[in-house]
């Protein structure tokens, strides 16, 4: 069978303000291609394929144009959600796609309850079985447990409940077929991409590669935005990888798809495939002469600005962007007097400190008095309420 593994599409995500819809429209086009040019069986979507829960029209008619294009090559397509997603919308569709050849699994269910799904070729002579794992979050980890495993109220920790959500799908696997793990999960070990959202890549939801069952001919993970390969897992296993570079965190990285061979009995084959749509995000650093020089440069990519000075330069942002308007990004780069970083952190400072604080970093400037009275008068009516 031939499978194509992609995730974490992030549609609707914006940089600082700007809409990166375009840019992922067009990384969709060219999956869209490399589907109808490979002549895939399967298209597995590894969760995330929004950004935020609350999805827009916008957002909508993006994913549904490229799934529908997806379904038109031919392949069967799965999807489970992500972290970013909403499973409960996801299901709610799910009612409607299902009939037209898109599968979705909106959350954790045993394998004969539609946790697990069963692609056939295109020939008919082999199928593939994808145990599908949506993102679990750390308060719900047991109950996914409880499905499988009736010591699940023992677990405390998310390796081990994940592990023994993980077993149980495995337990459909058949030597006759294709074994597909698809999930949305964070694996001990792996790299981070940059752009995640730092509450669910820590440790507590670290998950062991050896929990990955070798009876797996692959294994499609969605979650970490950097493509990589688990090297510790017992199974082939790589993260996809996002689309596009969606935040300074991944500068430098190269985007790609997963195109997988795989037969029944036998380790699958991965190869990458580079998607080159997207603007680069790129870091530039230097005096403010030596940025202002750089107006015919990098025009077409988003830029982080970083400006040597000796000290604060208020209005410096705007001069940058006066030039380089691609700058989402502008930051000054001086030695700091220690009084300028709180003892503690910025949290043992009262709120109207932190305002300030806050203020002098973003803008290298002191806030107009007008602006702290405004901020005094919001405060104590907040505080007030609260009372």
């Amino acid at each position: 069978m031939r499978v194509l593994h992609t995730a974490d599409w992030h549609v609707g995500k914006h940089l600082r303000g700007r809409s990166r819809d375009e840019e992922t429209a067009a990384a969709l086009d060219q999956v869209v291609e490399m589907a109808r040019d490979s002549a895939v069986d399967a298209i597995l979507i590894a969760g995330d394929v929004y950004e935020h829960r609350t999805v827009s029209p916008e957002a909508d008619l993006i994913v549904f144009e490229a799934l529908a294009r997806l379904r038109d090559t031919g392949a069967t397509i799965v999807i489970i959600p992500g972290n970013h997603d909403s499973w409960q919308r996801l299901e709610a569709l799910s009612k409607l796609l299902t009939p037209l050849g898109i599968l979705v699994v909106p959350r954790v269910l045993r394998p004969a309850e539609g946790g697990v799904v069963e692609v056939p070729s295109r020939d008919g002579s082999e199928a593939a079985i994808v145990a599908c794992i949506p993102f679990v979050p750390e308060r719900r980890f047991g109950d996914a447990a409880a499905l499988f495993d009736d010591r699940a109220s023992a677990y405390t920790a998310y390796d081990e409940g994940m592990g023994a959500v993980i077993a149980g799908m495995a337990r459909a696997f058949r030597t006759d077929r294709v074994n597909v793990v698809l999930g949305h999960v964070m694996i001990d070990g792996a790299k981070m991409g940059g752009g995640e959202q730092e509450l669910t890549i820590g440790m507590a939801y670290a998950v062991s590669p050896t929990r990955l069952p070798a009876t797996a001919s692959y294994v499609a993970l969605g979650h970490l935005h950097r493509p990589q390969t688990i090297r510790r897992a017992p199974c082939p296993a790589r993260f996809a990888g996002s689309l596009i570079q969606l935040d300074f965190g991944e500068v430098d990285q190269d985007k790609s798809v997963v195109l997988v061979e795989a037969k029944a009995g036998k380790p699958a084959k991965a190869q990458e495939l580079p998607l080159s749509a997207g603007r680069r995000l790129i870091d530039v650093t230097g005096t403010l002469d030596d940025i202002l020089a750089m107006s015919e440069t990098a025009e077409d990519s988003y830029l982080r600005v970083r400006v040597k000075t000796e000290g604060p330069v208020p209005g410096i942002a705007e001069r940058v962007r006066e030039v380089l308007p691609n700058a989402v990004v502008v930051e000054l780069d001086y030695e700091r007097d220690a009084h300028d970083r709180p003892e503690g952190g910025v949290r043992t400072l009262q709120p109207r400190d932190q305002f300030v604080h806050y203020y002098q970093h973003a803008h290298e400037a002191d806030p107009d008095p007008a602006l702290m009275v405004a901020f005094d008068r919001l405060y104590a009516e907040v505080a007030e309420g609260a009372g």
